[in-house]
């Protein structure tokens, strides 16, 4: 696709269906001794991380339930008593994690080819397998015969039928403009003496200079990684703009199950849940790796726009499903911190 035309053709979204909701993989219901937070003064993604640590291979990831409780997956009934213990609901399911990531790994050998245009897979810790979203309508021979090597993989792979095709997006909310198209901005980082607007690496590559949706002048590309990341950077060199990151102040990962919104230029502010992290997506243009998979709804312009849990700023806007925000969602979104890091920025 040529990225440089105007947004009607730039900024389709990734086009892909959600994977179910939690209940639909049967969540563990509480137990009657589970605590829904963790130990006094401990962030929740910290206490999963600690719990899951402890347990090595035992463990096969952790989610926040519906009603907010951390659940944890392991493999033996031994690990299940300790995660009672430690005041978590336990889980037992049949693949370890190590399983999982060497599924996964497996199919990330066939990442770029023309049978994996428009699909997407990542281990879902809810679903205890890597599930790989394919279209719908997608039967050509090459997508019949990733499948068939996906499916080779073992039962840890499920294949999950969806609507639309994977694209990316050209898109905490704000518009910025390039060359007619229009993105939106993740966060604002201050590194090195300057300040810089961070969005999609998707955007940043199709321009130059930006501009505010009013017109006024933000700055020039500093920065781009896409496919492979999808993060950019634009160095503001207006000082007259205004520049704040509203109630964002630390960046993270909460765990999957935890609620999120989006704000975006197209889409304004939207929710919904992290569904895993790490996921591989194959755009048209090439495959992006170690993306957030969510529930929420993103369209086209929304792209770099931020993903945030709280005061806490996630992710930005890489790519959705296009032609509307219906029930199951999918959408995918870039790491901050490694955006950030990667440029050695932090949160202004």
């Amino acid at each position: 696709m040529n990225r440089g035309v105007h947004l009607r053709r730039v900024v389709p979204l990734l086009g892909v269906a959600a994977v179910a909701v939690l209940p639909a993989f049967g969540t563990v219901p509480a137990t009657a001794g589970a605590k829904p937070v963790p130990p006094a003064g401990q962030a929740l993604g910290a206490f999963a991380d600690q719990l899951t640590g402890r347990l090595g291979a035992q463990a096969a990831g952790a989610y926040v339930d519906r009603d907010g409780l951390l659940v944890v997956n392991v493999t033996t009934p031994a690990a299940a008593r300790q995660v009672t213990a430690a005041g978590a609901t336990p889980r037992v399911v049949a693949y370890g994690i190590a399983r999982l990531d060497a599924a996964k790994s497996a199919l990330d050998r066939f990442a770029g080819g023309r049978g994996a245009v428009g699909l997407a897979w990542g281990v879902d810790v809810v679903a205890n397998a890597v599930v790989v979203s394919v279209p719908a309508s997608d039967h050509d021979a090459a997508t019949n015969a990733l499948v068939k090597r996906a499916r080779a993989v073992g039962g840890t792979v499920r294949i999950r039928r969806v609507h639309g095709a994977v694209r990316p997006m050209l898109g905490p909310g704000d518009a910025i403009t390039t060359g007619g198209s229009r993105c939106s901005v993740a966060a604002i980082g201050t590194g090195g003496g300057g300040d810089y607007v961070v969005t999609a690496g998707h955007c940043t590559r199709i321009g130059t200079t930006w501009s505010t949706s009013g017109g006024e002048q933000i700055g020039t590309t500093q920065a781009s990684s896409f496919p492979g990341n999808d993060y950019g950077t634009i160095r503001v060199t207006n000082g007259s703009l205004q520049l704040s990151n509203d109630n964002l102040t630390e960046v993270g990962r909460p765990p999957a199950g935890s609620q999120v919104i989006k704000k975006g230029s197209t889409t304004g502010t939207t929710s919904g849940q992290i569904v895993g992290y790490d996921r591989t997506v194959n755009y048209q243009e090439g495959t992006v790796t170690g993306l957030i998979e969510t529930t929420v709804c993103t369209q086209p312009g929304d792209s770099g726009g931020s993903l945030q849990s709280g005061s806490t700023a996630v992710g930005i806007t890489s790519g959705g499903r296009t032609g509307g925000c219906t029930a199951n969602y999918q959408s995918y979104f870039q790491p901050l911190d490694e955006a950030l890091q990667s440029q050695g920025l932090t949160l202004k």
